[in-house]
């Protein structure tokens, strides 16, 4: 009989759990599994790409079914973190919810491990999934996630760095827990970067040596202090571009300081884009300014489409990248990052280098173990 597993997640909004959660689910062995979806909110970009044998349920309406009244819509905003709250206190509605009862339970964000915890199916296997950075949670936060995840059968860490962060900051030690890496779909990220372009976007790849980076809008990816390093290597005569590709909260305070540093043409926030691939695929280089990360998703896309990357070097990415062989990595600071571009920029050479080292890399072998680990939980 096939164990089934309820993977819960906040919602389908372009991010690195979202991701993860979908090549899970392009990987998971249907002979021996049947997963299910549970969203808080039946909305995100990623939502169809949901493969079409998994039933997906939902606590909450999405933002797309809700009304273009602006009052309406502020209580009907209100409404869904009311419905959040009752299942919250309320589990059992969940057997409602649910059609059938789940071997396994995941928790694919930290936002869901409450809602882990409080589960009505009590003999399910509890799984907690976590790729982010503690130091960044409250104190209090800290200390109900940590006791939280002992409670679980099992705590995923999904970067080496990501579990020492966590229990050395602290001073705890996580039982039942594993770091097992994402895997990826080597044959669709490479077959999506070849789909051709929109029309309105071919023109942004002329003349210029350019630079893209896939990431929300968010501080911790550093981009405000990208555009610093950028309009400065441009007043000097180093000309190049920086495409950005995602959304978030800052969006407006990046487009002012682009503005102000007199950078709109070569600076570019593009948005969301569905598929990022022949963005990154059409670029010369990849590029992350991150103040923090868990295990970064679009580092390993970028390496597996042959980009030469920068990266600060922060959280899981010096277990993807090794340093001046498959990619450079600085320090977050404006003088590292900075030194990096220009070389890249200037020194063919060691772009040669890298992009060679990164054509060795067994990516088959890659999935294969980070599958045995997962079996190895599942089982």
């Amino acid at each position: 009989m096939r164990k089934k597993i309820l993977f819960r997640i906040r919602s389908m909004e372009m991010g690195e759990a979202q991701k993860t959660l979908l090549n899970l689910l392009d990987f998971l062995d249907r002979a021996r599994y049947e997963p299910m979806v549970l969203l808080d909110f039946n909305e995100g970009e990623l939502l169809n790409d949901i493969p079409s044998d998994i039933r997906v349920f939902f606590i909450a309406k999405g933002k797309p079914q809700l009304s273009s009244h602006s009052i309406l819509r502020l209580f009907q905003r209100m409404e869904r973190h009311r419905l959040l709250a009752a299942y919250i206190c309320f589990p059992e509605l969940l057997w409602s919810k649910i059609e059938d009862v789940p071997d396994i339970e995941i928790a694919m964000v930290h936002s869901s491990l409450k809602g882990l915890m409080k589960s009505p199916f009590k003999n399910s296997t509890k799984i907690n999934w976590f790729d982010s950075d503690i130091n960044f949670f409250s104190k209090y936060y800290r200390k109900k996630m940590g006791r939280m995840m002992n409670l679980c059968n099992t705590s995923v860490f999904a970067a080496q760095s990501t579990q020492y962060n966590f229990e050395n900051y602290l001073g705890i030690s996580v039982s039942n827990s594993v770091c097992i890496y994402n895997t990826f779909n080597v044959k669709e990220i490479r077959k999506k970067s070849l789909i051709t372009l929109h029309f309105e976007d071919r023109w942004l790849f002329k003349d210029e040596k350019i630079f893209v980076s896939v990431g929300r809008l968010v501080f911790q990816k550093g981009y405000d202090l990208l555009i610093e390093i950028h309009a400065e290597l441009i007043k000097e005569g180093i000309n190049h571009k920086i495409m950005i590709i995602g959304d978030g909260p800052v969006y407006e305070a990046l487009m002012k300081k682009i503005k102000l540093l007199k950078v709109e043409d070569t600076f570019l926030l593009l948005g969301n884009r569905k598929n990022p691939y022949p963005y990154i695929a059409k670029a010369d280089y990849y590029i992350q300014s991150s103040r923090y990360e868990g295990y970064h998703l679009s580092i390993r896309e970028a390496m597996i489409l042959g980009k030469p990357l920068i990266s600060t070097n922060v959280g899981g990415v010096k277990e993807i990248v090794s340093h001046n062989k498959t990619g450079l990595l600085t320090h977050f600071s404006s003088y590292d990052l900075k030194k990096g571009i220009k070389r890249f920029l200037t020194d063919e050479d060691f772009v040669s280098h890298i992009s060679e080292n990164q054509k060795v890399i067994d990516f088959d072998h890659y999935n294969q173990r980070v599958l045995e680990q997962l079996e190895d939980i599942l089982h």
